[in-house]
């Protein structure tokens, strides 16, 4: 688990700023889109091509694995 917790450290930190806030806005922070617009001060659209961008780098980055899969698994691992 520690391990797979490193890898998506580094690979959101790697990520631009812009589009890492708009992932931990609706990810971790359970904005939807309107309100991780709003948030940002920037239209639904740019939230969305944001999203898309950082998702896309997130997998790219951790090989072709599913970013929230890992976010999952380290959650098992917390609680267990």
């Amino acid at each position: 688990a520690e391990g797979s917790r490193a890898r998506l450290a580094g690979a959101l930190a790697a990520l631009p700023a812009r589009n890492r806030d708009v992932l931990l806005l609706i990810a971790w922070g359970d904005l939807d889109y309107a309100e991780a617009a709003e948030a940002l001060g920037v239209p639904v659209g740019t939230v969305r091509s944001r999203l898309h961008r950082a998702r896309t780098g997130l997998r790219r980055a951790l090989g072709g694995s599913d970013p929230a899969a890992l976010h999952d698994e380290t959650e098992e691992t917390d609680r267990g």
